[in-house]
């Protein structure tokens, strides 16, 4: 073996790795001052326009898919471990349908953790369930699942239904039961929040003076359910004033809730 250009190629190899190395470090470094430039120019025009923006910008993974459930039928042995003070019926369809025998109190000032104590309680994995809407005039709360610990709005079927009395005491309610996975395929880059709002600046739907309430992340489907399957795609809720948006965080369409 000739050493001396064997040592000559290992030099000239790791010479190269090194510049490739070098290189790729520079391209990341550029890339990651490039997005820190274009989120401040972002904010430097929502400060322009006297934007307000009342809401914690939240930050998400950067990448992600578009995600898939199906409903799954409860069963007795998932009615099992809930709370007795309830009276319990499964439907066909494998919904719990429940009418308490006493009703649960409410008050204006807890409302929010003795909401998350009936969850737990009297609930199949309450946990997982988020508030959605409340109607005044039927005494409804609806409430959805969550994935990864962020909301999945289900089109046209409401999950968890509460019922409430005139006293605002919960009597009873109707759970749908969901499982969810990613779909298949590789990860997307997702839109981060300020390149949210930097879409609803292009569109003209956030305009001078006004304030932006909340920005959430959530996962939301807008077609039936085929073969008893839904598709949700990942977006983020923000709210102008009195009207919602919904921003595809993958493909950066608008569409507009209210």
């Amino acid at each position: 073996m000739d050493w001396s250009k064997t040592k000559t190629i290992f030099i000239v190899t790791f010479l190269i790795l090194n510049l490739f190395l070098t290189w790729q470090l520079v391209e990341t470094n550029s890339a990651n001052q490039i997005s820190v430039i274009t989120e401040a120019t972002i904010q430097e025009r929502l400060n322009q326009m006297n934007v307000t923006i009342e809401a914690e910008l939240p930050e998400e993974e950067l990448l992600g898919r578009h995600v898939i459930s199906k409903k799954v039928p409860l069963t007795e042995e998932a009615a099992a471990g809930l709370a007795e003070q309830q009276s319990l019926r499964l439907t066909e369809g494998g919904e719990i349908i429940s009418e308490l025998l006493e009703p649960y109190p409410t008050t204006s000032e807890q409302f929010w953790t003795e909401l998350q104590t009936f969850l737990t309680t009297y609930v199949y994995q309450g946990d997982e369930y988020r508030y959605g809407h409340f109607d005044p005039e039927t005494g409804q709360m609806k409430l959805y699942q969550t994935f990864k610990d962020k909301t999945a709005y289900t089109f046209d079927e409401d999950p968890l239904v509460l019922w409430f009395d005139e006293s605002q005491q919960i009597i009873g309610y109707e759970q749908s039961y969901y499982e969810f996975e990613e779909l298949d395929g590789r990860e997307r880059e997702m839109l981060s929040s300020l390149k949210a709002l930097e879409v609803l600046l292009n569109d003209q739907l956030i305009r001078a003076n006004q304030t932006i309430s909340s920005i959430e992340f959530g996962y939301y489907s807008f077609f039936s359910p085929q073969g008893g399957v839904q598709v949700f795609a990942p977006m983020w809720r923000v709210m102008v004033e009195d009207e919602t948006y919904l921003v595809n965080a993958i493909e950066g369409s608008v569409q507009q809730i209210t």
